[in-house]
């Protein structure tokens, strides 16, 4: 009798517990869809957002989401850095996201491969989660607007001169002044 008491007792426990998130509904994941405006960006105590910081401002940004345990990933960082040294810092901002458990050791990573662009850390890997992320690398291109131009999964080039040549297409097709600027300083 007692026994039936606690299965009883554990089963409406188990029940009421269950019927207790009925209604809610979890946050709607955000949309990283080419053409849609890119999420914002929240980190630790603060937001980046590309229309509303002032140093990313009218800029379009190439945002990198890697980690150290991707061997493509450290394939692909040093052209990255020769990407953020070529383009025009006036129109142009390379971001990294690093999606590694231990930030120190992301940081020590891009202290002895010598990266000096802009790298954040994706706290317990929020983000990453929240994208859906797949693959590493993954790279954004976010028009000056905050729209996502392109999703770029897997390894690239990016300081091939097919690759900026792709990227300041993007940026003046977005821009719908084609041929007045270049995109190197």
């Amino acid at each position: 009798m007692k026994l039936n008491r606690f299965f009883l007792f554990f089963a409406a426990a188990l029940m009421s517990a269950a019927l207790s998130g009925c209604g809610k509904e979890p946050p709607p994941k955000p949309e990283i869809t080419e053409g849609k405006p890119f999420p914002a960006i929240s980190m630790a105590n603060s937001t980046m957002n590309a229309l509303d910081d002032p140093a990313l401002r009218g800029k379009m940004l190439i945002l990198n989401v890697w980690a150290t345990w991707c061997p493509p990933c450290r394939r692909e960082m040093p052209g990255l850095e020769r990407l953020s040294k070529t383009l025009d810092p006036a129109r142009y901002v390379v971001l990294g996201m690093s999606t590694d458990q231990d930030e120190r050791l992301a940081a020590e990573f891009l202290t002895q491969n010598g990266i000096t662009f802009f790298n954040f850390f994706d706290q317990n890997g929020r983000l990453s989660r929240e994208w859906n992320l797949k693959v590493y690398p993954e790279t954004f291109v976010i028009a000056p607007d905050g729209t996502l131009l392109r999703r770029i999964p897997g390894l690239r080039e990016w300081d091939s001169a097919e690759m900026l040549a792709e990227l300041e297409s993007l940026y003046q097709e977005h821009q719908g002044k084609a041929g007045t600027k270049t995109f190197v300083k």
